[in-house]
Formats: structure tokens, C-alpha cells, sequence
């Protein structure tokens, strides 16, 4: 196990973002053909992929749990479910991974064209950080075996252990990413999560 933090990152016409979730977040089905909407699709994506800007840290730390509570060493947070899913881990990997301001700049563009195009560009970048996610998931994982990832916001983890996370992966200098007072990070199209390893 490496304690060691590694960034990764690539260009945004390398990663293609699931079309079928997108249209899912859009609420579209992709049986209902719809011509102005698979143009208006191929238009935004092609923008997102020049727009976009891959980019993730990550490392591995070791982890204790008791009664209910995960010591990741830069921060310690008592919630059941947290604790629920890293149950069996002796270490986490710790990422946050992003899409980019340049990914925000396009969505707020194109929202000012018109409001059908922003949701449009909006929920192809949503698959494609889930995309991106997943990719990370699996460069930092590997070959050891994993328990699904889990972000702050969900499960009753507070949003407010953002700031934890990105000042434990150096997320500003490295990625861009900032908190607002609500703890919600910009660039928007961000996330941040924990890995629980097994063993």
C-alpha cells in the first residue's frame, strides 16, 4: 500500500460519456427517436470533449473502525452507513477527480442559448464524470478488491468533510477544485469519494 498521491489525467475527447444515462438524467428514452434531440446531443458532446479537462488524485491510506466511527488519519467521521460500507477494509482510497471549469464555462454557454441545450450539456457532463469516476475507481484500485465507492453528501455524511478530503489531496493546487460556503465544489462537475479495500 502507497501512501503516495497520484494524479492522473487525460483530454476530454479520450473518455465517452454513457449516452444511455445521459438521456435517462435528461429524462429522454432513447426508444422514442427524436432527431432534434440526437442532433442537439452530438453537438454538446462534441463541444464537452474539446471543453473538458480529465483530471484526478488519489491515495491509499489505512483506516480503523470502531463502534460505528472510520479514522482515516486526516479525519474521522462517525456515521453508520460510512461505517457500514468500509466494514472488512483495512485501508481507503481517497480521490477527488473533476471535468474541469471548462466543462462549467460550456453548460453556462449553452444555457444562455438556450435552456433545452444547457440540460442537455449539463447531464452529458453529469455521465461523463460518473465515466470518469469509474475510470479512477479502477486505476486506484487495481487488482484488490473493492467496496463501492461512497461520496460526502450521501448516507448522512456531511458535505462539510469536502474540505478534509481536498486539503488531504492538495485537491486546489492539483485539480482547481474549490468549496463555496455550502461546501459545494467548483468546478461543479467534481466529486470526491472514498474506496474501501478489503483485507
Amino acid at each position: 500500500m502507497s501512501e503516495s498521491l497520484i494524479f492522473i489525467s487525460k483530454n476530454g475527447d479520450e473518455t465517452e460519456p454513457n449516452k444511455k444515462e445521459a438521456f435517462r438524467y435528461m429524462g429522454y428514452k432513447s426508444s422514442e427517436k427524436n432527431d432534434v434531440i440526437e442532433e442537439l446531443y452530438s453537438d454538446c458532446l462534441a463541444e464537452l470533449k474539446k471543453a473538458a479537462s480529465y483530471k484526478a488524485v488519489y491515495r491509499e491510506v489505512p483506516i480503523s473502525l470502531e463502534a460505528g466511527s472510520v479514522d482515516f488519519g486526516f479525519c474521522k467521521i462517525e456515521n453508520a452507513n460510512l461505517y457500514k460500507n468500509l466494514s472488512g477494509c483495512s485501508s481507503a482510497v481517497i480521490f477527488a477527480a473533476t471535468l474541469g471549469a471548462g466543462a462549467d464555462r460550456l453548460i453556462m454557454r449553452y444555457s444562455k442559448i438556450s435552456p433545452a441545450e444547457g440540460m442537455i450539456c449539463d447531464c452529458i457532463a453529469s455521465s461523463a464524470i460518473e465515466v470518469w469516476c469509474d475510470e479512477v475507481n479502477e486505476k486506484a484500485v487495481g487488482e484488490k478488491t473493492a467496496k463501492p465507492r461512497f461520496s460526502p453528501g450521501y448516507g448522512g455524511v456531511s458535505l462539510t468533510y469536502q474540505k478534509d478530503i481536498l486539503a488531504f489531496l492538495d485537491a486546489e493546487r492539483k485539480l482547481g477544485i474549490t468549496l463555496n460556503d455550502s461546501m459545494m465544489m467548483s468546478p461543479k462537475k467534481s466529486v470526491t469519494a472514498f474506496i474501501g479495500i478489503k483485507g
